[in-house]
């Protein structure tokens, strides 16, 4: 899409978490990505990159031994998202520990949307990470 609207992202069009030089897509970024894998294994998701992404993630749930897996599996791809614009936008290079402070400030602010249990459960959760 930068590409279409004329941004200028450089010459180089492979995936600027990971020095595999694969091309960037959604896809790859988020599932793909040695450096994304690494954040999915330390949230406990099992992503299959090798089947459909509706049956890959249905499949991640059903695996998942947490509690809310969406809104989890939501705060980890987008946050691998923001890591991967404040690279290409200011210029920040992408780290594990970046990700995992903005993942642990996204996940203590979704303890106020819950029920005690569940927030017992998300602070759990944070301190664990």
């Amino acid at each position: 899409m930068l590409k279409r609207r004329n941004y200028h992202i450089g010459d180089k069009e492979s995936c600027v978490l990971c020095t595999t030089q694969e091309e960037e897509t959604i896809y790859h970024l988020i599932f793909n990505c040695p450096f994304s894998q690494v954040w999915w294994a330390k949230i406990g998701i099992s992503y299959n990159s090798n089947i459909s992404r509706i049956e890959a993630t249905i499949r991640a749930k059903e695996v998942y031994s947490g509690r809310l897996f969406f809104e989890i599996f939501t705060i980890t791809a987008w946050n691998i998202w923001k890591e991967r614009n404040n690279f290409i936008f200011n210029q920040i290079n992408p780290t594990y520990n970046a990700w995992l402070e903005r993942s642990k400030s996204d996940l203590s602010c979704l303890r106020y949307r819950v029920s005690t249990d569940l927030s017992d459960y998300i602070t759990s959760l944070v301190n664990n990470l």
